[in-house]
């Protein structure tokens, strides 16, 4: 099992998901959009829908004003799934190093895997609370239950797994793994020369579960990552003209 897991399906894995995504994506942009449906007040020009996207999407605008409950989980959790994908990537590929590499005379070696320990372990943290306060809500909270389907609860308890092992990876001396360990690993496999997955169960099941979260990222409500930039290009798109409604369409104002 830890040959398959950790030297085989990891390319099965990339596959269905990037091929996933660039097929959902290319289902999206076939459609022909019949009509401007740009909701007014609309920006004029690029720069101020490009602004108008970031903002929205660094305060998670329309959650905010609608729904506050939800933005107290959902905010955290998507701000912390950042800052650890990021983590994962710079202190792997650094060893931890990143920001003694940034400011070499005022962070020693040391520090900067300290401080890549501690902010790591707090994102995960933080991660964990924000998943467990949106799975109450799911169970607790009426409208948000009487919505939700049987897919909704399985992506929460997948997430769950993940950050529990990645936790409990964190603050368990006898399940920790290094930097070196995880960046020989995944060394192997962006070379096309796999090794043996480190010696460690809780990150092989860890690393299956991402694997599994992967294969059915693009075929679920998830994509939702990416689905958000495309609706916002249609409903904040700067245009010059008001839409001229349906193609071939007489409309008749009654006097």
């Amino acid at each position: 099992m830890e040959q398959f897991v950790g030297q085989i399906m990891p390319y099965f894995t990339v596959a269905i998901f990037l091929g996933g995504v660039t097929w959902r994506i290319w289902r999206w942009m076939i459609p022909r959009i019949v009509h401007n449906i740009t909701l007014s007040p609309f920006p004029g020009t690029w720069t101020a829908a490009v602004t108008w996207w970031v903002w929205q999407i660094a305060i998670f605008w329309n959650i905010l004003k609608f729904d506050r409950a939800l933005w107290i989980g959902a905010f955290p959790f998507h701000a912390a799934l950042i800052a650890i994908i990021g983590g994962h990537l710079m202190g792997i590929y650094t060893l931890g190093l990143q920001f003694h590499m940034i400011a070499p005379l005022l962070v020693t070696a040391d520090l900067s895997v300290w401080l890549s320990d501690l902010l790591g372990t707090t994102m995960g943290l933080v991660f964990l609370v924000a998943l467990l306060y949106l799975l109450y809500r799911r169970f607790t909270v009426e409208k948000v239950r009487a919505i939700s389907s049987t897919s909704d609860f399985l992506h929460l308890f997948l997430l769950l797994g993940i950050a529990g092992l990645g936790n409990y990876m964190r603050l368990a001396p006898d399940a920790h793994m290094t930097y070196l360990e995880a960046r020989t690993f995944l060394t192997g496999l962006f070379t096309f020369n796999p090794v043996a997955l480190p010696h460690n169960a809780f990150f092989m099941w860890h690393f299956l579960l991402v694997q599994c979260l992967m294969i059915i990222f693009p075929f679920s409500k998830l994509m939702h990552v990416f689905g958000f930039f495309w609706m916002r290009w249609m409903v904040n798109r700067p245009y010059k003209e008001w839409a001229p409604g349906m193609p071939g369409a007489k409309v008749q104002l009654s006097k």
